[in-house]
């Protein structure tokens, strides 16, 4: 199929060729102020590819809306950061001083976190399941902490160190976890 443009500067040509080609993709009438010659119909063939090239183009369009794994990996694993550089802290700083009340604060913080979690929004299926061994994690975390606490201030220490021994075990679980988070994400 050949356009030809006549009575137009060369600039003009382009751009009125340009207009042709974009509304003939949607069907829609070109300008009647600019004189074409046909040298021949349009074949069937063309049209075709024609839509064929615009669907094809709008469902790469909508495909490409949605967040690609690297970033839905980067949500996630934003939250997490947050629950271990809280627990680093907490390590290197218990505030044993406070007693159980620095227990129950960070038992908060910890709670504050998985409802953080719970919020990203992922549509990966396995970056779901990451997200919901977090968020079951923090949630036993934080019930572990309240726990020790309520042993610390009823001074039954042999249940305040069976809830601690317990908060271990959810340290190893969080290492596991992030080991598998980072493997399927791809950090090195």
């Amino acid at each position: 199929m050949k356009y030809k443009v006549t009575g137009l500067k060369k600039s003009e040509a382009k751009l009125a060729l340009t207009y042709i080609f974009v509304n003939s993709l949607f069907y829609m009438p070109i300008f009647t102020e600019i004189s074409l010659e046909k040298s021949q119909h349009m074949s069937l063939t063309l049209k075709k590819t024609a839509t064929l090239s615009l669907v094809t183009a709008i469902a790469l369009l909508f495909a490409g809306c949605g967040e690609s794994k690297v970033a839905q990996c980067n949500k996630v694993i934003t939250v997490a950061n947050k629950a271990a550089t809280l627990g680093q802290q907490f390590g290197k700083n218990p505030n044993s001083s406070k007693g159980s009340k620095s227990l129950t604060e960070l038992a908060t913080k910890i709670n504050d976190i998985g409802t953080e979690m719970k919020a990203v929004t992922v549509s990966d299926e396995q970056l779901k399941g990451f997200q919901g061994r977090f968020l079951t994690l923090y949630q036993d975390i934080s019930k572990g902490l309240n726990d020790a606490a309520a042993a610390i201030d009823k001074k039954n220490i042999r249940d305040a160190n069976r809830f601690l021994v317990s908060l271990q075990k959810s340290s190893v679980d969080e290492s596991t976890i992030v080991k598998e988070i980072n493997t399927y994400c791809g950090a090195k």
